[in-house]
């Protein structure tokens, strides 16, 4: 067999060993358009809290609908002509039209005929029915997600040896309530490699697999994971995910998609943060208000300020927009992150109306708006040749300030410091020359063009010239040699009359209406709000509100964090739509458990590392992904009852550092600035020739993140887009994957180098053992033994070809290929 086409064979089967993850179903069209559809026009005659359901119909749950009524199933996804849905609302029989109130219109009806035709997605559960009044904030605190949190006790359960944990006895009661089991262990490999993906990105060490080998998994567990979270690649890896949500770029992007040359600084913070176990709190309260936070040092200070670029960071449209819009789009994109990130809140549109699901009135939104139009986070910049509203920055260190002043304010001289060279030089040439005419009419004209001996006609000709020359120098001198960039970073900072904003009707920035004191969201208040200060923004207050476990906006920001904790290590949220624990968002599948879980994190001080040990170290993280019997998938297919494990892909910057670190190329030292050879446009465009960078060797958190120009690994595999917070990536698995890792110069390279070092380590390995260390060194974890035949026979068949055709280094271009194909393998990709 032609050996390519071994090495293809070889990739697919690989590749199909098990089957891929399912792209996540679109629900953007659901929310957007379906759910407000069914709650105007539906839900008062189909819905459970109407107590309606007329026909034995019901449209505020999805399987309800899927039954269908008296008439059969509503809504056949896939099938928009045999829904009766359908067939109701476009009044084709006169025995079947809906509602009976007046037709829908075509657009409405449209937009159910897409919604059906792309299989009805839905969120699963009843759906959240209209109030007489969504937007109260008062009646909107009986929603779960505002409540008050409580102190929940783990269940009862019958099977009192199978839990190891308090979470266990949470998940356990649930299935038992159903007449389920959990699925058996995983075996201990798979679970060391899940922890050590699921803690570091990396794949397990050497010495942990021997440690894990020569123990118990109960012995060796507990200090391997304490080992693992206290790595600084434990803190670059859930650094992250953070920068997911702070939608963390190295550029602008939008319309001028200018360079954030100090972004940096904020990202290592993050890192640096995780490292420090800096509790949770205290981390949101540094982003959110650093800037305004006491301190004793000037290094304390500086980190601070550096935190704040959490505000910063977000993209702005730059080109061509009203000031007072700008200021508006920009505080709507910073309250909408926060309110996201922190609180699960999606608070968009309320900028243009009363919320119409969550009890978030447009007063409570410009109340809180206005905290941030009162922060600023631009300023007059000189960049491309001209003066620019740019990212505001401050200088850092005793002296940076007065370094970084100094510094801009010679990038405004500059233009007026060219025009005065050119003069300089246009009146030396007439010295030189000896016009003593031209000279004095030029003196007359542009008598400041001359230094003062140059001016002065007593001067002997030749000194004045040499004057002349001397001050041209010295001129072009301070043009070619700007001074040095700064210390300095992206640093929000109050406005110093902070003022509170007009409601702006229909989110129009020119037509303002009644005037709102700045405070805060009354669903998540139980008293009345003190007054913020006069003299500041009160983003400090603010964000002491957010954090403090006392208020509802506390609370709920240690459920929202503590299920996104739970979502990274177990691929699904216990609320799976992370960023929205509104009532359009999902019910929690464990309430009770997503309590535990909250008050656990508050009554640790906040601590992110003491939860996840406490996650990693439960018998639920353990499970199988696959189980005894069919019952757990048949009964719950989607696995929300957490019965078994979940199988999942490696996510972009895992992929890349484990094919590094299997070459023994990965750098795992800290990077600065990985955008510092770039200009002020990011991106290769016009008459700029200089792209952004890809082949370093660090750490992919590293890699520069340039809105509109991601690095190609990152593009394949489903990195967040850095426009937008997010809290849960998207999982596709597609053939472009594939052939990414079949044709990418990267990971070729790798395969190889992976070869040499394998055969310099193991010189006298059997070819048996050499592909089993190959696998265990690419993957962390042991190959079956059918799979060490298959890999064994490709090798020797393929280094016989190789050879035959003449080369010397037959066996290492063969096992390089056999490393290209376990890097392309579902094997290496996924985690089980």
């Amino acid at each position: 067999m032609n050996k390519f086409l071994l090495c293809l064979t070889l990739l697919a089967q690989f590749m199909a060993c098990s089957s891929l993850l399912a792209a996540d179903e679109p629900l953007d069209h659901f929310e957007r358009s379906i759910r407000p559809l069914l709650a105007r026009r539906c839900w008062s005659c189909h819905s459970q809290q109407s107590g309606k359901s007329e026909g034995g119909l019901l449209l505020d749950d999805q399987q309800a609908w899927l039954a269908g009524g008296d008439s059969g199933p509503a809504i056949v996804p896939g099938n928009a002509s045999n829904s009766l849905l359908l067939q109701a609302v476009r009044y084709s029989s006169p025995d079947l039209q809906m509602p009976p109130s007046g037709s829908l219109s075509p657009d409405e009806i449209a937009a159910l005929e897409q919604w059906v035709t792309a299989a009805a997605p839905a969120p699963s559960g009843r759906l959240s029915g209209p109030l007489s009044d969504p937007a109260d904030p008062v009646a909107g605190r009986s929603h779960w997600a505002w409540q008050t949190l409580g102190s929940p006790q783990p269940p009862v359960v019958m099977n009192t040896q199978w839990p190891q944990s308090p979470i266990d006895r949470f998940i356990l009661a649930e299935l038992e309530a159903r007449g389920l089991q959990p699925a058996p262990d995983a075996e201990p490999t798979t679970i060391l490699r899940r922890i050590s993906f699921q803690l570091t990105g990396l794949p397990p060490s050497p010495e942990h697999l021997q440690r894990l080998q020569t123990g118990t998994l109960e012995s060796a567990l507990p200090s391997i994971v304490d080992e693992l979270l206290a790595s600084r690649q434990a803190a670059e890896h859930w650094a992250r995910h953070w920068l997911d949500l702070a939608r963390y770029a190295d550029s602008n992007g939008l319309d001028e998609n200018f360079l954030f040359r100090e972004a940096w600084r904020y990202r290592n913070w993050v890192i640096d943060a995780f490292h420090q176990g800096l509790p949770f709190d205290q981390f949101l309260l540094q982003q959110l208000a650093g800037d305004l936070l006491p301190w004793q040092t000037l290094e304390q200070r500086d980190q601070q300020r550096i935190a704040a670029g959490f505000l910063s960071v977000g993209p702005k449209v730059l080109l061509g927009v009203d000031p007072e819009r700008q200021r508006m789009d920009i505080a709507d994109e910073q309250l909408d992150t926060v309110c996201r990130v922190v609180l699960g809140q999606t608070l968009g549109c309320a900028r243009c109306h009363d919320h119409k699901f969550d009890p978030f009135p447009t007063a409570d939104y410009y109340a809180m708006a206005g905290i941030f139009t009162s922060t600023q986070v631009m300023q007059q910049r000189y960049m491309l040749g001209e003066q620019r509203v740019m990212e505001r920055l401050a200088g850092l260190g005793a002296d940076g300030q007065t370094l970084n002043d100094a510094y801009e304010q010679y990038w405004r001289d500059r233009p007026g410091l060219q025009q005065r060279l050119q003069r300089a030089e246009a009146s030396l040439q007439l010295l030189q020359a000896g016009d003593s005419a031209a000279i004095s009419q030029k003196l007359a004209d542009d008598a400041d063009s001359f230094t003062a001996s140059a001016r002065d006609a007593a001067i002997p000709l030749p000194d004045r010239v040499m004057a002349q020359q001397q001050h041209v120098a010295e001129l072009k001198k301070s043009f070619d040699n700007p001074p040095a960039i700064p210390p300095r970073a992206m640093v929000p900072v109050d406005h110093d009359a902070p003022v509170s904003e007009h409601i702006r009707l229909a989110g129009r920035h020119s037509d303002r209406g009644a005037q709102v004191p700045r405070g805060f969201a009354r669903v998540l208040l139980d008293a009345d709000q003190p007054p913020l200060p006069a003299d500041s923004s009160g983003r400090l207050q603010f964000s002491q509100w957010l954090t403090n476990p006392q208020t509802r906006a506390g609370m709920l920001a240690a459920r929202v964090q503590a299920n996104r904790i739970w979502h990274h290590l177990l691929g699904t949220g216990l609320v799976a739509s992370v960023d929205n624990f509104g009532r359009t968002g999902e019910l929690p599948s464990h309430p009770q458990l997503l309590d535990y879980l909250a008050r656990r994190l508050l009554d640790n001080g906040w601590s992110q590392r003491d939860l996840i040990r406490e996650i990693v170290l439960s018998r639920t993280f353990r499970l199988s992904c696959n189980t005894a019997d069919g019952r757990l998938e048949l009964q719950d297919p989607a696995n929300r009852l957490l019965g078994r494990g979940r199988r999942r892909r490696l996510t972009a910057e895992a992929l890349r550092d484990s094919v590094l670190l299997a070459a023994g190329q990965l750098n795992l030292q800290p990077m600065q600035s990985t955008v510092d050879y770039l200009g002020d446009q990011a991106t290769a465009v016009g008459s700029n020739p200089i792209r952004r960078k890809t082949d370093y060797t660090c750490r992919s958190i590293y890699l520069p993140v340039i809105r509109n120009d991601l690095p190609e690994i990152f593009e394949a595999f489903d990195f967040a887009n850095p426009h937008l917070s997010t809290g849960a990536r998207t999982g596709t698995s597609v053939p472009a994957q594939g052939l990414f890792f079949l044709n990418d110069a990267m990971v070729m390279d790798a395969a190889t180098a992976t070869s040499a070092s394998l055969l310099q380590q193991h010189p006298s390995a059997t070819n048996q053992s050499l592909v089993a260390h190959a696998f265990r060194r690419i993957t962390g974890a042991e190959a079956a033994a059918d799979d060490v035949l298959t890999m064994q026979q490709f090798l020797e068949l393929t280094t016989c070809e190789i050879t035959a055709a003449g080369a010397t280094d037959g066996k290492a271009k063969a096992l390089g290929l056999l490393c290209h194909a376990i890097f392309g393998s579902s094997r290496f990709q996924f985690l089980d």
